[in-house]
């Protein structure tokens, strides 16, 4: 039997070299396929050249949360909370750099796929959840959270991302694959990660066997082009949030929004304050959402 082996790439967020360094890794591990996760703009400045490079490929893709919300922004269909410019002045910068060609081509974008490589399982890729791309699935939630989400899905192989961390876990009937992010990763490792799957046979079953990717890049050219592109001119403390999440691999971005959330409207109409204030009181080991997970866990 031909060996089978996909490709997953997630979580992209506009960092053009944490991409280009997986597509050098990715010549030699030699793909059969590669599927994109969602969340191909936002939070690094290089937007138009990784959709410009994503075009090129042709690459199968899902849509992403910030995908989404960037399409709508200059449209009749962007809801509250995201008409609020300055709270979220990260979405709206991109959103206004963008092409409108690309533009066009996330409002394209399906929010599943369901992949066939017979005679292996067939997969189903979102970017959170079936039914939510705002939301995640967590190794550390509970069987029967896990259950809720994935009701309805027929596929015994789930592929997502948006939480920005690995993760292979088995749970209710499923496996669920997670390959971390491209741009942005939330474990602490700062290098570009992703997601591979081969194709196994073993005792006449046919499976899928992940491998986990993680490479390095050139961070030094980060602060330059956040810096050169206007983007932290325009969005300013935020931007600096962003950038602090791709040098380090900590999951800051995400996590001050939920911090935000629990804040008065005071601090949360003044994110210039607020990011400093958040900074205090939080960093590796005492994140906001931590309580989240709690909440979810066994």
């Amino acid at each position: 039997m031909k060996r089978v082996r996909l490709a997953f790439l997630a979580d992209i967020h506009g960092n053009l070299p944490a991409l280009e360094a997986v597509l050098h890794d990715l010549r030699s591990q030699a793909p059969d396929q590669v599927f994109l996760g969602g969340d191909l703009v936002n939070r690094c400045p290089w937007n138009n050249e990784v959709m410009d490079l994503l075009a090129d490929l042709g690459w199968p893709s899902v849509i992403g949360n910030h995908d989404l919300v960037a399409a709508r922004i200059h449209t009749p269909y962007n809801p509250p909370p995201f008409t609020d410019r300055q709270r979220y002045r990260s979405l709206w910068w991109t959103a206004s750099t963008l092409h409108e060609r690309h533009l066009q081509t996330l409002r394209q974008l399906p929010p599943a796929r369901r992949i066939d490589f017979k005679p292996f399982p067939p997969i189903r890729l979102f970017h959170g959840t079936p039914e939510n791309m705002f939301l995640g699935l967590y190794q550390e939630m509970n069987e029967a959270t896990i259950a809720a989400l994935l009701r309805g899905v027929a596929e015994a192989v789930v592929v997502c991302a948006h939480t920005h961390r690995p993760m292979a876990r088995r749970t209710g009937g499923w496996t669920i694959f997670n390959g971390g992010s491209v741009g942005l990763p939330y474990n602490g490792d700062p290098r570009a990660q992703y997601l591979l799957l081969d194709g196994v046979v073993e005792r006449g079953v046919h499976r899928w066997e992940p491998c986990f990717r993680r490479v390095a890049y050139d961070h030094s050219v980060l602060r330059p082009a956040y810096e050169a592109s206007g983007m932290l001119a325009a969005t300013g403390a935020v931007g600096e949030l962003h950038l602090l999440t791709a040098e380090t691999g900590q999951p800051y971005s995400s996590d001050f929004g939920i911090w935000l959330r629990e804040q008065s409207d005071e601090i949360r109409n003044d994110l210039d304050r607020a990011v400093p204030l958040y900074l205090a009181q939080h960093a590796p080991g005492k994140w906001a959402f931590s309580g989240l997970l709690r909440a979810t866990a066994s």
